[in-house]
């Protein structure tokens, strides 16, 4: 079943997703915008929210962050509202997950999902996302990053900038694409995989759940669930967790 399109002049681009990101399908619906993560990749999903949603930009309230001291010397006037673990979504709240370790993204999500949150998909404005591409709810698209012709990008992956998936080729949920990880033609990443900076997957090859590819290799063979690809070409073992 394809995904519904949902076109926003409020968000500036038209996203393909698998239900409204928020409880009216649009950033406008939310009260507060809260970023769960409060390091250095959740200060940076702080400015590419900035950057996609300038006109509701007032309505960023904070970071949910276990480490209370976490934002010190950062973020301006923001501050951390909660711990995830103990946080109750309010009326109107919309989150931004904002971690870059796949299993720990899912475990978060799923505890805060199971509280009732609702979460926002971010596509940077700069990004290039096909009209035939399909991004799933919770997900980040970061600078730069090109999602191509029948592209499909899971729930709650992260994009990082100037990452790409070339066309007909897919990201399932959870998976983390570091800067400039690349997917060729018809390429496919399962669930929780996680791409290091620069990592790339040859036209057609698929990489099963959990595994991690090294930085800087380059998959030019399948590889099974919990495997690790590392070198050029690369070379495929089991992954230890």
């Amino acid at each position: 079943m394809r995904a519904e399109v949902v076109r926003s002049p409020a968000e500036g681009r038209d996203v393909m997703t698998s239900r409204p990101t928020v409880p009216a399908g649009s950033v406008s619906a939310a009260r507060r915008i809260i970023i769960i993560g409060a390091g250095g990749f959740g200060r940076e999903v702080l400015q590419w929210a900035r950057d996609a949603w300038p006109e509701h930009s007032s309505r960023i309230a904070g970071f949910l962050s276990a480490e209370r001291d976490r934002l010190n010397h950062h973020a301006g006037s923001l501050e951390i509202i909660a711990d995830p673990d103990f946080y109750e979504p309010q009326p109107g709240d919309a989150l931004l997950l904002a971690i870059g370790i796949p299993i720990i993204r899912r475990k978060v999500a799923e505890s805060l999902r199971s509280r009732g949150a609702e979460f926002l998909t971010l596509i940077h404005p700069t990004a290039i996302v096909a009209p035939t591409a399909v991004i799933a709810e919770g997900s980040i698209v970061c600078p730069y990053a090109i999602v191509s012709d029948s592209a499909r990008v899971g729930t709650f992956v992260l994009m990082n900038y100037h990452s790409s998936l070339g066309h007909d080729a897919s990201a399932g949920d959870y998976a983390v694409l570091s800067p400039y990880a690349t997917l060729g033609g018809h390429a496919h990443i399962g669930e929780d995989v996680f791409m290091g900076m620069h990592a790339s997957i040859g036209p057609g090859r698929r990489i099963g759940s959990r595994s991690k590819v090294s930085a800087n290799s380059c998959a030019l063979a399948d590889a099974s669930p919990d495997s690790i690809i590392y070198g050029v070409p690369g070379r495929v073992g089991p992954l230890i967790h």
